[in-house]
């Protein structure tokens, strides 16, 4: 069946909800999910057709009812350029294979315990802060990891670092000297330049 005339269907049944019956509430919030997820459907690809025609931010905020900050921040990956294809030969198919690693959860682990389990995966343990204290050193008893990044789950390629910070079992949390980059959640908006008026 067509998903257009589905939400039609489960709009109708909406519309005649009256909450009074037993056990209607479940098939209402499964009409309300079925219309939300085509209605959200639609509104990612209205917005990603109007960014590929030029339309500015401002623009298809006014057009929804949200502010351009807002319209911004739950779309703005709409104009990150897709990578580039890479050649397909025998030798990139297969490093492209095997080009994710996941990243175990190594927090709450011992320093030893989280550099084996991520060298298992062919990924590598260091410090917080590169320029001052090696892991090697931190490693000593009691010592506790107590966040690392990438987080666990994030997929990355083999051989990359991974950052620990360590309780040292004297009440301190090793924290790096330098601030690390601006996660891709604190990006700031660009400003627009147009000559268009919004209405």
């Amino acid at each position: 069946m067509d998903p257009w005339d589905e939400a039609q269907q489960a709009w109708r049944r909406l519309a005649g909800w009256s909450g009074s019956a037993p056990g209607e509430a479940l098939s209402a919030l499964d009409d309300l999910g079925l219309v939300r997820r085509l209605l959200d459907q639609t509104e990612f690809e209205a917005v990603r057709t109007a960014r590929a025609e030029g339309r500015s931010w401002s623009e298809i905020a006014v057009r929804l009812g949200v502010t351009r900050q807002s319209a911004w921040e739950r779309w703005r990956d709409i104009d990150e350029p897709a990578p580039a294809p890479e050649p397909v030969s025998g030798r990139s198919a297969r490093h492209r294979r095997r080009s994710s690693v996941k990243v175990p959860n190594v927090i709450g682990r011992s320093i030893e315990d989280a550099r084996a389990l991520l060298e298992k995966e062919d990924l590598h343990a260091v410090s917080p802060d590169p320029g001052d204290v090696p892991l090697d050193v931190l490693d000593r008893p009691g010592g506790v990891v107590t966040d690392q990044s990438p987080e666990s789950g994030a997929r990355v390629p083999p051989g990359s670092l991974v950052r620990l910070w360590v309780d040292r079992g004297e009440g301190g949390v090793r924290e790096p000297r330098r601030p690390e980059p601006e996660p891709r959640t604190g990006r700031k908006m660009k400003d627009e330049i147009t000559d268009q008026t919004v209405n």
